[in-house]
């Protein structure tokens, strides 16, 4: 987070626009806000080889959550995260970061699709006993949803150990599923930190099921782009 404020300097550069303009005080409160945020479970979960997709996403949403914006396109939206990651070598875990700006056009259709989870998982990749555990993964969690989650943790923990020891998955489908709930995982506890409706959170990880499937990065920047439409929109 310390290059926060170079972000900041270059952000007229890119094509959004920014309602508020931040002072030296709203950025030291947001820097306090950031680094006080905890939850009673700590969400990672370092047998997983993809637990740093989850983390990054939040560090996304972490740094935009107390962003203004006049614009909430999904275009617009991917060109800022994209920006991020450009003055954040902590954000990049590729040498050659993937855009997600390119992927525009899937993210609104994830987003309009009426079953996104079906409609996406039965047009991916995935083998035909991943795609069934996922869905089967993804339907514990809608079950959960009521859950604390000092409940849910575990239940995301114990899928992501039968994903690394299953012979059924192959190494892409480990590397789409394990991305996608390093994501959940990560996702779920900002949420229910702050008490936030999760019902649409399916989502949010099917997207990063989707850009997984190329890389765990462009997987992470497609999710923390649901998630910040999809909140932006709720509280409108």
């Amino acid at each position: 987070m310390k290059n926060l404020k170079a972000w900041l300097l270059i952000l007229p550069l890119v094509t959004i626009a920014c309602s508020d303009e931040y002072t030296e005080h709203t950025l030291d409160a947001t820097y306090k806000s950031m680094s006080t945020k905890k939850t009673v479970i700590d969400p990672a979960n370092a047998a997983n080889p993809y637990d740093t997709a989850g983390l990054l996403h939040n560090e996304i949403l972490d740094i935009l959550d107390e962003a203004a914006f006049n614009s909430l396109s999904i275009e617009e939206i991917t060109i800022l995260i994209d920006s991020l990651s450009a003055v954040h070598p902590e954000l990049m875990l590729l040498p050659n970061d993937p855009a997600v700006s390119s992927r525009a056009s899937e993210i609104i259709w994830i987003l309009n699709t009426n079953d996104p989870a079906s409609d996406v998982l039965g047009a991916s990749s995935l083998g035909t006993s991943a795609k069934a555990s996922f869905l089967a993964f993804l339907n514990s969690l809608l079950s959960a949803s009521d859950s604390s989650y000092e409940d849910i943790h575990p239940i995301i923990v114990s899928y992501e150990a039968s994903v690394i020891s299953s012979n059924l998955f192959s190494a892409v489908d480990k590397r789409i599923i394990l991305t996608a709930s390093s994501v959940a995982r990560y996702s779920l506890a900002k949420k229910k930190r702050k008490d936030e409706d999760w019902d649409t959170s399916v989502t949010n990880i099917v997207a990063a099921a989707s850009g997984a499937e190329q890389n765990s990065v462009l997987g992470l920047k497609m999710a923390a782009t649901v998630d910040i439409y999809q909140k932006k929109h709720s509280t409108q």
